[in-house]
């Protein structure tokens, strides 16, 4: 996260407000709007006052404005999300970027009035602590169907001295600056449109997946458009999206589907859904354990007879499997079991 948000704060291209807000202090701010600076064509240099005329920007002028688009940096979702109760309601509204005016009020602060809202939200958390900041209700509506959430369980690399080798910082400054400026519409080519189809078509939840990733289904179309826009822009000013661009986003939603179930599986009805959490994410750091070692490793959790009852539902559920080795039971998670 850090990286990215030094070369943004460095290119100046994104309105960023730190997770060190409330959600009020989040609606004040765009009900005002921050300063925008647009392009549109010069029509003989007979522009208004509150238009610039660039030279390096040819027969094009700088229009002044206000907008309401910003970008929630939170190193600690948690925080955030808790520190107001309507947080949550607030992301999932605004994240729909709907036309014209938003309106929220609240009963201290009085009514906000927000003109076409844009927000994006980057946020890092431990699994523990987003599963007790996010109500069980939001991970079966709106808001786990906006989100992507990418999970990692390790460091892909562990690097004691790392240096910037290719000394690129300049350059994507560059083009997060050029970026800014580009305006028009994403269109898919001709070979892209029938992926897209598809795609489209096979974003419908059953009937019996989880919350979490049942919502999120519905959505997985838009989210793979957005990050294939992404892609697009990254490579070139077109904004054309092709097969390539579309089936890599694709893929990175899938794999975003994938860990939803991980991220997730904590919340449900069930006083022990946490506690068999645990279970799951002990039995895959460890491959095997026998009751003896869970039971050590995790007591001021759950008790002696709360495992036993986990144990027997994953049994149930042909979850688990066991091992046998001289006197000792060795449980293992049969999506990590080893053949």
């Amino acid at each position: 996260m850090n990286p990215a948000i030094s070369l943004l704060k460095q290119a100046g291209t994104s309105n960023i407000l730190s997770d060190r807000v409330t959600m009020e202090y989040v609606l004040e701010k765009l009900s005002k709007g921050f300063p925008k600076i647009s392009t549109s064509p010069s029509s003989n240099g007979a522009g208004s006052t509150s238009q610039v005329q660039s030279p390096t920007l040819g027969q094009q002028s700088l229009k002044l404005g206000l907008e309401a688009n910003a970008l929630i940096v939170s190193s600690e979702l948690s925080v955030f999300i808790t520190a107001s109760q309507f947080s949550i309601t607030c992301l999932s509204d605004l994240w729909d970027s709907k036309e014209g005016i938003y309106q929220y009020g609240t009963r201290g602060k009085g009514e906000w009035n927000i003109n076409e809202p844009c927000i994006s939200l980057l946020g890092g958390s431990a699994q523990e602590w987003l599963i007790k900041s996010v109500p069980a209700d939001a991970v079966g509506g709106g808001f786990t169907r906006r989100v992507n959430f990418v999970l990692a369980t390790k460091k892909d690399r562990q690097v004691p001295w790392p240096k910037n080798g290719y000394n690129c910082n300049d350059a994507l400054i560059e083009d997060l600056r050029h970026i800014s400026l580009i305006r028009g519409q994403f269109s898919f080519t001709r070979g892209a449109r029938p992926i897209f189809e598809r795609y489209y078509r096979s974003c419908e939840p059953n009937e019996f997946d989880d919350e979490a990733s049942a919502v999120y289904k519905t959505s997985k179309w838009a989210n793979a458009s957005k990050l294939a826009e992404v892609l697009s822009i990254s490579r070139s000013d077109s904004l054309i999206i092709n097969e390539l661009d579309l089936q890599m986003a694709i893929d990175k939603v899938e794999d975003v589907a994938k860990d939803l179930k991980v991220v997730f599986r904590a919340v449900g009805e069930s006083e022990l859904a946490s506690s068999s959490d645990r279970v799951i994410r002990f039995l895959e750091a460890r491959g095997y354990a026998s009751r003896a070692e869970i039971m050590a490793c995790n007591w001021k959790n759950f008790t002696s007879n709360e495992l036993d009852v986990i144990l027997a539902t994953f049994r149930e559920s042909n979850m688990i499997g066991e091992r046998q080795v001289g006197a000792k039971t060795l449980y293992f998670w049969k999506d990590n079991a080893k053949p």
